[in-house]
């Protein structure tokens, strides 16, 4: 049996976060993969991670350059936490430098020389970095062709290694330009961005992968502290039983599943902290709930001095509490899904609740805000997370709010005097609502509305 045909059978990761999730158990090894983008889209810093991957785990690997010189790139790997120096000293890595090829027949060597050190150093895992210099040095497309095609795609099937061939992709252009070799390819992920009201949302295309089951053709990702990443994809079989719940909160006397999705629309005269924090987050703090508290709106210290008068039951539960503030104006689809998803499996709440979400939404595009919420919600389900988002509109276009036709719950809230009026206008189970309208009194503080708020049913009924 071939070396390629053995590798067909194994999986390997690509040492991207949430990308490998997509792809599941990983990506066939010994797949050649495409990865094309824009200027500055991240192709080289996804590659590094890939070679990082592969050499943090014992798999040898060789990465190619014709267009960065090996300290640059050494430099631009740490920014991203990866040392390739240990591994190189190791053996595990090599970084083949080939800016100074400019001549057209020594292209061929050149290829012959990679695949001779991917030979002596048992390289389990290549980048080429990029096909588009090396169709330049060619200055022939034909002869590009030949030699991406009979000398490395061939080449490294034939030594079982799984490759990674990065292509420039200029900025609005739809295909790689690589012609024929986007159907040679086992696998193309097309890295691009749009500037979205002043911000740059990128974006990934999986347009193949052989092999692999892809769940989204398309995912919002950006770049953090690993690198570039992506949120990890939906589970809805995950979803758990809204009939029958481990857990039941409530609020005031309507009882609510865990993991449900509220949607409190209020009036954009209301200034909503006081009683978001009052009325929904120091009642579950009280009552030993863990909870995330986001806004659009107000500051960290803002929201803890509101938080101050609610007394020793609250404020001695402060490992319970993780307050976030966010800029909307910069906050980026992929970065919100990212930062959200990071901080719900590092804090695991009880239940978020985010102020003034309207901001983001009016900053984005809908079918971004659309996506990042709906994926939010469903992640949350499943994780058993319950989330309230306060979202700031007049009272005769509640149904316009963004997937206000999805959440389990829909609410209005304005004001009477120092009362809020919180009207339920959908209930999770009910044709209708039945209930009336829930009032509470702000004007006494916090600490009368903790045996009244958010809380979980068993303590609601002590």
């Amino acid at each position: 049996m071939s070396q390629s045909s053995q590798a067909a059978r194994q999986r390997i990761l690509l040492g991207v976060p949430g990308l490998d999730d997509m792809f599941s158990e990983g990506v066939p090894r010994g797949s050649i993969i495409l990865v094309a983008g824009y200027p500055g889209a991240g192709k080289t810093t996804l590659a590094s991670q890939f070679a990082y991957q592969g050499a943090s785990s014992g798999e040898p690997s060789l990465y190619v350059s014709f267009v960065e010189p090996r300290e640059d790139f050494m430099a631009n790997a740490l920014q991203f936490n990866m040392d390739f120096r240990p591994l190189e000293g190791r053996g595990l890595f090599r970084y083949y430098e080939a800016l100074s090829v400019s001549d057209p027949e020594a292209l061929g060597d050149v290829v012959e020389d990679v695949l001779s050190q991917a030979d002596s150093m048992g390289a389990k895992r290549v980048v080429i970095d990029s096909v588009t210099a090396v169709e330049q040095l060619a200055r022939d497309p034909p002869r590009a062709r030949e030699i991406m095609h009979s000398a490395l795609y061939l080449g490294l099937k034939r030594r079982g290694a799984t490759a990674l061939l990065i292509s420039e992709l200029p900025v609005g252009q739809e295909a790689s330009g690589l012609g024929p070799e986007e159907f040679i390819v086992d696998g193309i992920i097309v890295l691009r961005y749009r500037v979205v009201k002043g911000k740059l949302e990128r974006y990934a295309e999986v347009r193949k992968m052989r092999g692999t089951n892809i769940g989204y053709a398309s995912l919002p990702y950006a770049f953090t502290g690993r690198g570039v990443e992506f949120a990890p994809p939906l589970r809805p079989e995950a979803l758990p039983s809204g009939v029958k719940p481990a857990r039941r909160y409530r609020l005031d006397d309507l009882v609510m599943p865990m993991g449900t999705g509220t949607l409190i629309v209020y009036d954009p005269s209301l200034d909503p902290t006081k009683f978001s924090l009052w009325y929904l987050a120091a009642p579950a703090l009280a009552s030993g709930l863990r909870v995330k508290m986001g806004s659009f709106i107000h500051g960290i210290a803002s929201m803890r001095d509101v938080m101050e008068g609610c007394g020793p039951e609250v404020t001695n539960r402060a490992d319970n509490l993780f307050v976030e503030s966010y800029d909307a104006s910069s906050l980026t689809i992929g970065e919100a899904e990212i930062m959200t998803y990071s901080s719900d499996v590092s804090f695991r709440p009880d239940v978020v609740i985010v102020e003034g979400i309207h901001l983001l939404s009016e900053f984005s595009e809908r079918g971004d805000y659309v996506g990042l919420v709906y994926r939010t919600l469903l992640r949350r389900a499943s994780m058993n997370i319950s989330t309230f988002h306060l979202y700031a509109s007049p009272r005769d276009s509640v149904w316009s709010v963004p997937l206000s036709g999805y959440y389990d719950y829909v609410f209005y809230l304005s004001a009477r005097g120092n009362r809020a009026i919180l009207e339920p206008l959908r209930v999770w189970g009910e044709p209708m609502p039945s209930m009336r309208p829930i009032e509470v009194d702000l004007s006494g503080g916090c600490r009368p509305l903790l045996n009244r708020g958010f809380r979980p049913e068993a303590v609601a009924e002590r």
